[in-house]
């Protein structure tokens, strides 16, 4: 056993974390839009924030462990593809994280006020905007591309950063069609 190969199970246990999480929040988000009360949206509402904090822990290992094995190799991968690819998936990760976060924030002030009002009430109909619907979707579509990457290990950055685009294009259409039925059908009333 050396320090490598216990770095490489905690960037593996991190990637199971993050995927857990990830159940966590997809699970939150759908109880949520179902609630039958103000109390209970905000409750499912408050169980997705409390998980998604563990998602910049997790982007963090990802980059450490990362960092670690492959100084451990002492080659020059720092410009390969997978290694650029990864630090783009992790950006853009974050920052929609802190965009999603901030959304939620705000979403958290406006249940906290109609269930001081009456937690038993019912829910307001929640519309998300476009982008915040789209996001997670999105970002299982960059997390599953920048994974493929790291196992496939392009050396061209064009191509791992093509490879991630795709991801990103095909969870986006998956969310827009996903999304289509519910604005058409809300259109025709």
């Amino acid at each position: 056993m050396d320090l490598y190969h216990i770095v490489l199970f905690i960037h593996i246990l991190t990637l199971i974390v993050a995927a857990s999480v990830t159940a966590v929040t997809k699970l939150a988000a759908g109880r949520r839009m179902r609630a039958q009360t103000v109390g209970e949206l905000l409750d499912w509402h408050n169980v997705l924030m409390s998980a998604s904090k563990l998602f910049p822990i997790c982007l963090a290992a990802f980059v450490i462990t990362g960092f670690y094995m492959l100084s451990v190799n002492h080659a020059s991968v720092w410009s390969t593809g997978f290694v650029v690819a990864g630090l783009v998936g992790v950006t853009l990760l974050l920052i929609s994280g802190v965009f999603l976060a901030t959304k939620g924030k705000a979403l958290r002030q406006v249940l906290e006020e109609m269930a001081k009002r009456g937690a038993d009430q019912p829910p307001p109909k929640l519309v998300p905007p476009p982008l915040v619907a789209a996001l997670p979707a999105i970002n299982t579509g960059i997390a599953l591309s920048v994974v493929f990457d790291m196992v496939t290990k392009p050396s061209s950055v064009p191509v791992a950063l093509g490879i991630v685009a795709v991801g990103i294009a095909i969870s986006a259409v998956g969310a827009m069609r996903r999304r289509a039925p519910a604005t058409t059908s809300a259109s025709a009333m």
